[in-house]
């Protein structure tokens, strides 16, 4: 009898111990919730640092190409194409007449490949700029495509005056040129007068950056604060090359069919990857989120007015202002 009774117990204390109750479980759950909690934003940041410091990276690469690629030439940098995140356009954008003016032509950062970059484009994409995907229908492969085939008659040859099968970067290149100008390796000349202005048209019909710099007032003076005439566009070290900064839906007609874009930009932690024109990059703050929130579409050169050019080209003046 006493052996059965001792026999019993040691049983009930073993299911005491190894159970849990109810609240015990609902501790942990929250415990485990709070961890995810906390832990999470930490991982987004995180990644979005890993993004930023690989866009940098792009940056900085480009940079050692543009170098060698200056001392090339003599210290003249790779033209402009009409849109400054081009990779490659038609002719017809640079003003080519004749039997080229179809046949596409290497522009902006494009010109680095495959001589100062090496064999695979990847450097020309930001990983937060979703417009310009590198797997896109604008991307790599369509820069490769184009590449292999840049003159009409040639097997695969496509039609460069159809912008929307255009190879694009992420990157916005020499904002203030004038298609078909190059800037310089020269510091504070890298935008000499003659590559901001067409200088052969009357005043209305000018670049949009050349009348940008001549307006009599600042029409957008709560944007960046105010920059008086005189000063804008003069810095010792200029804006190179940027992330896209255009936060807004690109909407435009081609041919009669409507493409909307989503917006082009490489946006970081509140703040847009640059490089200068010493060829060093950093990242350069968005001040309380002004020019994302603008919601900037990029400037067309052939039709380029309005409140939105002033602020397009008062950011990259911001840019060059926080080098």
């Amino acid at each position: 009898m006493l052996q059965a009774v001792s026999d019993r117990v040691p049983c009930r204390a073993a299911r005491v111990s190894t159970g849990f109750t109810l609240i015990e479980v609902l501790i942990v759950v929250a415990i485990i919730a709070l961890l995810i909690a906390v832990l999470l934003p930490a991982l987004a940041r995180t990644r979005e640092q890993t993004r930023a410091a690989v866009c940098l990276s792009h940056l900085k690469q480009q940079g050692i190409a543009l170098s060698t690629y200056s001392a090339d030439y003599k210290t003249v940098l790779p033209w402009a194409g009409s849109f400054r995140f081009s990779l490659m356009e038609g002719k017809y954008y640079l003003g080519y007449t004749g039997d080229e003016m179809h046949d596409w032509a290497l522009v902006n950062i494009g010109v680095l490949y495959p001589k100062y970059v090496g064999s695979s484009p990847e450097l020309f994409y930001c990983p937060n700029n979703k417009a310009a995907d590198s797997t896109g229908s604008n991307g790599i492969a369509q820069f490769r495509r184009c590449y292999r085939a840049p003159k009409r008659g040639q097997p695969g040859y496509q039609n460069a005056h159809t912008f929307p099968i255009s190879p694009f970067s992420s990157y916005n290149y020499a904002a203030p040129l004038v298609p078909g100008r190059s800037p310089r390796d020269r510091g504070s000349q890298m935008y000499p007068e003659e590559s901001v202005r067409y200088g052969d048209v009357p005043p209305a019909a000018e670049s949009p950056y050349w009348r940008y710099l001549n307006e009599p007032t600042d029409p957008a003076p709560e944007f960046l604060g105010p920059l008086p005439a005189g000063t804008r566009g003069k810095h010792t070290i200029h804006a190179f090359i940027s992330d896209g900064y255009f936060a807004g839906k690109d909407i435009y007609t081609w041919e009669g069919k409507v493409y909307n874009r989503e917006p082009y930009e490489g946006y970081h932690l509140n703040s847009y990857n640059v490089l200068y024109s010493d060829l060093h990059a950093k990242r350069v703050v968005d001040p309380q989120g002004q020019i994302h929130t603008a919601q900037l579409t990029p400037v067309r050169y052939n039709n380029a007015g309005g409140p939105n050019v002033t602020k397009v080209f008062k950011v990259w003046d911001h840019f060059s202002r926080n080098h």
